[in-house]
């Protein structure tokens, strides 16, 4: 990977906190989490929570964040998100202490949005070796 290139991921790593995947084909989170079973993952191992129409796929809390992952249609979203009120809280502190700046520096911040990335990567290779990934 080039110096442009390891800039241009650092760079998204500050700011973006999603990634996307896309699919041939339906999946449910029940297809999806089987999936997910077979891969490695970083941040510990994927569960689905919830019931109908408000399940998703979680991984455990790390700090004040979570890594969570929808299906809408064909597309796979993993976003990392605020765990509960309490990271809420922290994140909106740590912004009035640094005028703003604090999600620019926080390093848990930027190492979960890179989370986001490597749990994309993960399953975009396991749903290339079943064939679901849109190409």
């Amino acid at each position: 990977m080039g110096l442009f290139n390891k800039f241009k991921q650092g760079a998204e790593d500050l700011v973006k906190g999603y990634d996307k995947v896309k699919l041939n084909k339906k999946l449910t989170y029940e297809e999806l989490l089987e999936i997910m079973q077979e891969g490695s993952y970083p941040c510990g191992k994927p569960d689905i929570i919830g019931k109908g129409i408000m399940k998703c796929i979680r991984f455990p809390a790390v700090d004040k964040y979570l890594i969570q992952v929808a299906v809408t249609g064909k597309t796979i979203t993993i976003s990392k998100i605020y765990s509960g009120v309490g990271g809420f809280v922290k994140e909106v502190a740590g912004d009035v202490a640094t005028d703003g700046w604090y999600s620019a520096v926080n390093g848990e911040n930027i190492d979960l949005n890179r989370m986001t990335r490597i749990i994309g990567e993960e399953l975009s290779k396991l749903l290339e070796a079943k064939g679901l990934l849109k190409k």
